[in-house]
């Protein structure tokens, strides 16, 4: 019985021994789960605190705004052809008239339309002359943009300085496409108008035959 009793101890000696093993291996992988998760979050935190290289480049950009201005007209000749004692007294042409030249304008800043003589309104024999002032003009705005229009009540006499017709009115814009820019210029000679020669064709006596000038309209941009 003895005997027994003594293998009973030694056997629950080497039981209690293996579960201290046991339980010292299962710490030990524990401990070993822990410090690996540790190490990863400290790489982790590392990596993450690192400053990521970065190579910038840069590429200059500009933007030239250009102004642009376009003048169309009709540049058929006018012919004033005096045939009868009334047109000497009266004149020939009126506002709305036969005599009319259209024209537009295209641009993208404000602009003013202008006109003038280039030279003297000569005889063909190019000795005599008549005063440019018999000659005027009118003009009906039939574009959509607001403007001025100095020309609209009362006739503007030619004469070799420029003389503004139409243009800017100091507060709408008037840049803008041909179709939004239209006019019409109705030219008149020898009416005695506002501005012009106060005599007619007939009282200035002038010598018969033929005379000529050119007129030059210009369309300048408001800078």
């Amino acid at each position: 019985m003895r005997g027994k009793r003594i293998v009973a101890r030694q056997l629950n000696y080497l039981k209690r021994k293996r579960r201290k093993k046991i339980k010292k291996i299962n710490i030990m992988k524990t401990l070993r789960t822990l410090i690996a998760a540790v190490l990863v979050a400290v790489v982790g935190m590392s990596a993450s605190a690192q400053v990521a290289k970065q190579d910038a480049k840069t590429i200059n950009l500009t933007a030239n705004l250009n102004t642009t201005i376009a003048l169309r007209m009709d540049l058929s000749d006018i012919v004033f052809d005096f045939a009868h004692l009334n047109d000497y007294k009266n004149g020939l042409g009126s506002y709305e008239g036969n005599y009319a030249s259209t024209g537009s304008v295209s641009s993208t800043n404000n602009w003013n339309l202008y006109f003038r003589a280039t030279k003297d309104f000569k005889h063909s024999n190019n000795k005599n002359s008549m005063p440019l002032n018999n000659v005027g003009l009118t003009a009906k705005w039939r574009g959509s943009n607001g403007i001025s229009n100095k020309a609209d009540n009362s006739t503007l006499a030619l004469s070799k300085s420029e003389t503004l017709i139409l243009g800017h009115d100091g507060k709408n814009m008037n840049a803008g496409d041909h179709d939004t820019n239209r006019f019409t210029i109705y030219w008149e000679m020898g009416t005695k108008g506002e501005g012009m020669n106060s005599k007619s064709i007939f009282d200035q006596d002038l010598k018969k035959g033929t005379y000529n000038t050119e007129v030059e309209f210009t369309a300048r941009e408001i800078l």
